[in-house]
């Protein structure tokens, strides 16, 4: 009896995983930043059920939370296809962002609006790095949280366009070995072959690959070699 409770234990426990995997990719990724407030909700809501689902007792009772997990999934994909279409839905579901800080003024009303009191507001602003308000010329709080912060032009950052340079294009590093396995479609992508490599490594003091914990290549013909330890 007590295997038997274990083994339908764990086939829920796999249903339930199967389960949310398949919903999930339904309904696609997003970052945790990125959630709505409703998205945040149905997603605890479909995680509750299928938590439930593992300790059922009976195989039979499996139909109902499946039910409600696909009925809510459902929901949400037909919810973010209307919203998609009709700004209007769109702005009644997520709501609309809301100017924290503007003219060197903050709106009061709109930090009570935004549940939100002062305290809050420069803690947010500290966390991105800004401590000076007056550097500010707008701040507004994202439909999914975030706060959005626009520097006043004399305070921007210097970017490469305000420089008389013209920067070197930058690509990925890529690897050829990780954790001591040999990543051929790698080399073949650069046009390089295994004897290169190993001539690479060589004069770098490694014989072996298991030595070798990754082993990453840039444009310029450059290998970094990250030894085991």
């Amino acid at each position: 009896m007590v295997i038997y409770m274990i083994y339908e234990t764990i086939m829920l426990a796999l249903i339930s995983l199967l389960v949310l995997f398949i919903l999930t990719k339904l309904m696609g990724y997003r970052q945790i930043t990125q959630l709505s407030m409703y998205d945040y909700i149905i997603g605890i809501t479909i995680g509750s059920i299928a938590s439930e689902m593992v300790v059922l007792t009976d195989f039979n009772d499996m139909i109902r939370p499946l039910t409600g997990m696909i009925i809510y999934t459902l929901f949400t994909i037909i919810l973010s296809f209307l919203s998609r279409h009709s700004l209007m839905l769109r702005h009644f579901i997520e709501g609309n962002p809301i100017t924290l800080y503007q003219n060197d003024r903050i709106d009061s009303a709109a930090l009570k609006k935004a549940h939100m009191d002062v305290n809050e507001f420069l803690m947010q602003l500290r966390i991105q790095g800004y401590f000076d308000l007056t550097q500010l010329d707008e701040v507004i709080l994202e439909t999914n949280g975030n706060i959005s912060v626009f520097v006043k032009g004399q305070y921007r950052p210097t970017i490469v366009d305000d420089l008389s340079i013209k920067p070197k294009k930058e690509k990925p590093l890529i690897s050829l070995i990780i954790n001591g396995q040999l990543l051929k479609d790698q080399l073949k992508y650069i046009e390089k072959d295994e004897q290169w490599l190993q001539g690479q490594l060589k004069v770098q003091g490694y014989q072996h690959y298991q030595d070798i914990l990754l082993v990453l290549y840039d444009i310029d013909g450059t290998i970094y070699v990250y030894e085991k330890r």
